[in-house]
C-alpha cells in the first residue's frame, strides 16, 4: 500500500484572536447568542446583556462557537452555581440560572421552535412538570481513569473524553451522592483497577444497584472487597465482564421492578435497557400521556419506541389492545415477559427498526391512538407511515426540541392539529429540553 505524508494538524490556525462580545439571547440549549462578522456566534455560559472577552474555537460557514476567557459582567438574572464542579463537568449546562429562569426559557423555546422550524401553533399550552430541583437522578454512569497512577472517579469534561474527578454530585438521589467518595476508595484498592472502565448506579424498587464494567477476569481478592462493600452499604453489585453481566452475591440474575407510577405496574429492568432518570417527573409524564391520549376500552394503541413499557402497560389496562414497538430485542423480550407475568394479554411487544426504509410488519395497519417516544433523531422514519395508521390522537414525548418541530410539520401537513404542548423538566440544570405535544386529527 502506498504512503504518504499526512501534517499534523495544527489545532492553533483554527482558534481566533481574542474578541469581545456581548450576547443579546439565549439559543433553546441555554448558550448565550452574539453577532460577530455577519456570522452567529454561540456562547456556552454567558447570559443575555453580559460582555466577555472570548476566542472563537470553531467556525463554520454560518456560524461559530467561542469559549468565553473572561466574563466583563454580570447578567441581574445570574446566580451562584450550587456544584464546584460547575463549568468543567460535563453534566450540567444553567445551574447559573434559577431554576424557574431555566423552565421559563426551556417552555418559550420549545414554543419558538415549534412555530418557527414545525409551522405549528399550540391551541393549549401546559403548566410545565416538574419535580425537585436537585438529587432527583436516579441513574448515572461513573467514568473510571488511571492518571500518574491515581484513579480518577466522576463524569466527562464538557467536550472532553477528561474526567472531573468528584466526590458528591447533587443532581444524584441523596444515596449515590453519598456514595461516590466511598466507590472512589474501594476502587483504588482493587488489584483489577487498571481493567475498572465505569460504575453504573441505578436505583429500583428492588434496591440500589452498583454495576461494575471490567474488561479482564475479576481477581477473588476483588471480588471479596466488592462483596463487603456491598454489604456495607446496602447495594446489590453486579459484574459487567467480557462473557455478559453476573450478580456478584451469585444469585441467578433477574430483571428488577422499576416502578412508573401505576400501581402493581413496574417495568422489568436490567442494566443497558432505557429507562426515565427521574423518577418523580417520569411518574407525572406517564399520567399526563393517559390523560391527554384519553384511551377507551374499544381503542387499538400504537406505542412506538416502546422501551420496556414505560407508556405501554399502563395504557394496557385502559384500551382494547397495545402494540408496543421497540428497536432492541432483549427489551422486546422483557417487555413481552412482563406482561405475561401480569396478565396484560391485550398487550404484546415487536422488534423493529421504526427508522427502515422498508419498514414492513403485520401491525401496519390502522389503529386508534399512536404514542411516539423516540430518541433525539425523532420519529421521520415512523411517520412515513401515518396515512397507513390513520390515529385520530398523536401524543408525542419529545427529547429535542428541533427534531420535535421538524416531525410536527410532517403531522399538520396531513391534517392534524398541534392542541396542547408542555415542557417535562426531566434534567433540571441541564441543556437537555423534554417535551409532550398533543396533534388530533381535524
Amino acid at each position: 500500500m502506498a504512503q504518504f505524508f499526512t501534517p499534523k494538524s495544527n489545532k492553533l490556525k483554527k482558534l481566533s484572536k481574542k474578541i469581545r462580545l456581548s450576547a443579546d439571547r439565549l439559543d433553546h440549549k441555554g448558550q448565550g447568542v452574539a453577532e460577530y462578522q455577519g456570522k452567529v456566534v454561540f456562547l456556552p455560559g454567558l447570559l443575555p446583556g453580559e460582555q466577555a472577552e472570548v476566542q472563537l474555537t470553531e467556525q463554520k460557514k454560518r456560524f461559530a462557537i467561542g469559549k468565553v476567557l473572561n466574563r466583563l459582567n454580570d447578567a441581574p438574572v445570574r446566580i451562584e452555581p450550587t456544584c464546584p464542579h460547575f463549568g468543567a463537568c460535563g453534566g450540567c449546562q444553567l445551574q447559573h440560572l434559577s431554576s424557574a429562569d431555566q423552565r421559563s426559557h426551556k417552555q418559550q423555546s420549545l414554543i419558538e421552535l415549534l412555530s418557527k422550524l414545525g409551522d405549528a401553533h399550540c391551541e393549549q399550552v401546559a403548566e410545565p412538570i416538574v419535580g425537585d430541583d436537585w438529587h432527583y437522578r436516579r441513574r448515572a454512569r461513573l467514568a473510571v481513569k488511571m492518571e500518574q497512577g491515581a484513579l480518577q472517579l466522576g463524569f466527562r469534561q464538557e467536550g472532553s473524553r477528561d474526567i472531573v474527578a468528584i466526590e458528591r454530585c447533587p443532581v444524584l438521589v441523596a444515596p449515590f451522592c453519598d456514595l461516590i467518595a466511598p466507590l472512589k476508595q474501594l476502587a483504588s484498592g482493587l488489584r483489577g483497577r487498571r481493567q475498572l472502565g465505569h460504575i453504573e448506579l441505578t436505583q429500583t424498587d428492588d434496591g440500589n444497584l452498583a454495576c461494575f464494567r471490567f474488561t479482564q477476569k475479576l481477581a477473588e481478592a476483588d471480588r471479596q472487597q466488592l462483596q463487603q462493600f456491598a454489604e456495607s452499604h446496602s447495594l446489590t453489585v453486579l459484574i459487567d465482564g467480557n462473557d455478559g453481566i453476573e450478580r456478584l452475591d451469585g444469585q441467578p440474575l433477574a430483571p428488577f421492578a422499576i416502578g412508573n407510577g401505576e400501581e402493581g405496574l413496574p417495568l422489568a429492568y436490567l442494566p443497558g435497557d432505557f429507562i426515565q432518570v427521574n423518577d418523580a417527573v417520569n411518574r407525572q409524564m406517564v399520567a399526563q400521556a393517559l390523560a391527554w391520549l384519553a384511551p377507551g376500552k374499544d381503542d387499538v394503541v400504537l406505542d412506538l419506541f416502546a422501551g420496556v413499557g414505560n407508556f405501554s402497560l399502563p395504557l394496557a389496562q385502559r384500551a382494547r389492545a397495545v402494540i408496543a414497538v421497540e428497536g432492541v430485542e432483549q427489551m422486546v423480550v422483557r417487555g413481552n415477559a412482563r406482561a405475561a407475568e401480569l396478565g396484560l394479554k391485550n398487550l404484546s411487544f415487536h422488534q423493529a427498526d421504526l427508522n427502515a426504509e422498508d419498514l414492513s410488519a403485520p401491525w401496519l395497519q390502522p389503529v386508534d391512538l399512536l404514542l411516539l417516544d423516540p430518541a433525539r433523531a425523532g420519529a421521520v422514519g415512523a411517520l412515513a407511515h401515518l396515512g397507513t395508521w390513520q390515529p385520530k390522537r398523536v401524543l408525542y414525548v419529545s427529547c429535542n426540541p428541533a427534531s420535535l418541530a421538524r416531525d410536527a410539520k410532517l403531522l399538520t401537513g396531513q391534517n392534524y392539529r398541534l392542541t396542547r404542548v408542555g415542557l417535562v423538566d426531566m434534567f433540571p440544570h441541564t441543556q437537555h429540553l423534554e417535551s409532550m405535544a398533543l396533534f388530533e386529527l381535524q
